[in-house]
């Protein structure tokens, strides 16, 4: 299922337009179909043996000429993650995540969402089996608390 070309252009735009006016730290290529984002959260790099915190991440979305329907993205962590969702070889996140997609969200929502998975890993449900491991012989890492209530749009 496609948008017709004229419709898909636009669409890109406005997604455009909306990333700018959120905030968001991002690099786009001059189709819009490419987004690099800086995002800041709560992950973990393992270097060795060693699993240390990371703050600063570097995402590649893709937009591919199925958007805005389901498979319409892919998403891929650029910076080392040591997580049970994200493929460790080339940094593929969550089939759920961007399977999950519908034309009524958009790349606002879809960001929201890597963050919300980057600072709640399922390591029951992992593309990383090492990561999932870990992360169930320290649940501690796996089960971060909000301070407080927390609404979180997708």
């Amino acid at each position: 299922m496609q948008l017709p070309e004229d419709i898909w252009k636009r669409r890109l735009e406005s997604e455009h337009n909306e990333m700018t006016r959120s905030g968001i730290r991002f690099e786009a290529n001059s189709e819009y179909t490419e987004y690099t984002l800086s995002l800041q959260g709560e992950g973990y790099a393992k270097e060795g043996e060693t699993v240390k915190p990371r703050l600063q991440h570097a995402v590649l979305v893709e937009i591919r000429r199925t958007y805005p329907y389901p498979g319409g993205v892919n998403a891929y962590w650029l910076t080392p993650i040591f997580h049970p969702n994200i493929r460790r070889e080339d940094g593929a996140v969550c089939i759920q995540l961007v399977n999950a997609w519908s034309e009524t969200q958009n790349l606002v929502s879809l960001i929201g969402g890597l963050k919300q998975l980057l600072e709640n890993p399922n390591p029951q449900s992992p593309l990383n089996e090492d990561a999932a491991r870990y992360f169930l012989e320290h649940p501690n890492l796996a089960q971060h608390k909000p301070k407080g209530p927390r609404i979180v749009k997708l």
